[in-house]
């Protein structure tokens, strides 16, 4: 069950139009042909003080569909032209589910690709939930040291906020290999250890994790395509370790 993930930028003030026809195009979606599940998400910056802010200047939009001939239809479709139109930067990534590691989002809990992830592939990561506003400080700050201890990890490509309601506090990341990500979250990585469990039991619902093989993009974010650029630092971290072995 593959996914269209188009995250666009604007520059100053171009993404107000958007924001009038949010409501339109997420009603667009549900009749868009193989649709499944999809929103409109806003995105936020992880390394503020606070430990996240919004950024009002991209957005993103993640569609479920039946098929990868639906993604490649709904990629060229009126709904996405007007969802980016007045970007000036554009990232499209068509993924397939290799690992649900909880739950679900609004329901969709998605069919896995039938072949394995690889430990040595790139890998995007999804992360969802909702925040219990009590427990919003104890999060916003343990966030906060997660993202300074990610900060120089050469296997984090590229990673944002995203929320498709006010009290989501969900993530999207790429990473060079599924092995870099296993690896900082559940080993190289004292904060993350420590959060998961209050995480996952006290301070937030609704949680849900999943990670994708990117088997298509073509676009930038922050002017380079992180797929390509995970791709490459795969293919040199394999090098080197077959020069050194």
């Amino acid at each position: 069950m593959p996914v269209s993930f188009v995250l666009a930028s604007f520059p100053a003030r171009g993404w107000v139009p958007l924001v009038s026809r949010i409501s339109q195009i997420n009603e667009e979606l549900r009749t868009t042909p193989g649709f499944v599940e999809g929103r409109v998400f806003g995105t936020g910056n992880l390394k503020p003080p606070i430990g996240g802010a919004p950024v009002f200047r991209r957005w993103s939009l993640f569609v479920a569909l039946e098929t990868h001939e639906a993604v490649k239809e709904f990629e060229q479709s009126r709904t996405v032209e007007r969802f980016t139109d007045r970007a000036d930067e554009v990232w499209r990534a068509a993924l397939s589910p290799t690992r649900v590691g909880r739950g679900n989002w609004r329901g969709w809990r998605p069919e896995l690709d039938e072949v394995p992830h690889d430990d040595a592939e790139p890998v995007l990561s999804m992360t969802y939930s909702h925040l219990r506003p009590q427990h919003a400080p104890a999060f916003l700050w343990n966030n906060k040291r997660v993202v300074d201890e990610q900060r120089g990890d050469d296997g984090l490509i590229a990673q944002l906020g995203i929320a498709d309601d006010l009290s989501a506090t969900s993530t999207l990341s790429v990473w060079r290999s599924q092995e870099d990500l296993v690896d900082f979250a559940y080993r190289r990585s004292p904060a993350h250890k420590a959060v998961i469990k209050p995480s996952l039991n006290k301070w937030q619902t609704d949680n849900f994790s999943v990670r994708f093989r990117m088997t298509d993009s073509s676009g930038t974010w922050d002017g380079r395509d992180p797929a390509v650029a995970a791709r490459l630092a795969a293919e040199e971290l394999k090098r080197l370790r077959s020069a050194t072995s």
